[in-house]
């Protein structure tokens, strides 16, 4: 508390006019999180784009947010408060299931995604992908590589093309052309 009042330029007697403890703090903080959240998968819902387009379009937001990530966030959110931990885990999973079953499905009624890919299968993989794969706490990748965007493409790329039709890897190959120029 001591640092976030230095830092916001208040008195420690001031910072606890506007919550009670820390543990409120961290719990407001965690709210502003999944509003950011929600936003960051909200794009999976946009009809005005193309299932391939809301992926573009995750990707260029993707890449400005990971310039921004602090794993030390969720080590100690994780180590300090694993109730809300847990709560915001359980919270995510529902989020990227509803943004990818809705993406997926939206992409096989374009032609674009196959069809006889298994939408909740698919979604809980990706889920795999975002809460446990990129987590450096399961070492599989280093803080390193997941601050490495390039790692997070490959990903991303990789889980395309293995969902696209002829006619989507086309236009995976156009939409993500761009980002080489």
């Amino acid at each position: 508390m001591d640092d976030i009042a230095r830092e916001m330029g208040i008195s420690k007697k001031t910072l606890y006019h506007v919550v009670k403890d820390k543990n409120e703090l961290v719990g407001e903080v965690v709210e502003v999180l999944k509003e950011m959240i929600a936003e960051f998968w909200a794009v999976f819902h946009d009809e005005t784009l193309t299932a391939l387009e809301q992926h573009c379009k995750q990707k260029d937001t993707i890449k400005d947010l990971h310039k921004h990530f602090n794993p030390t966030f969720a080590f100690d959110l994780q180590k300090y408060y694993p109730k809300l931990n847990r709560d915001l885990i359980d919270w995510r999973k529902k989020v990227i299931m509803d943004a990818h079953i809705a993406n997926i499905e939206k992409g096989k009624k374009e032609g674009l995604f196959r069809r006889d890919v298994n939408v909740n299968i698919i979604a809980k993989l990706l889920i795999a992908h975002h809460i446990f794969t990129f987590d450096p706490a399961n070492e599989i990748f280093s803080i390193e590589e997941v601050m490495d965007f390039k790692i997070v493409e490959q990903v991303h790329m990789y889980h395309l093309r293995g969902l696209c039709t002829l006619t989507g890897i086309t236009e995976i190959d156009k939409l993500f052309s761009r980002d080489d120029e």
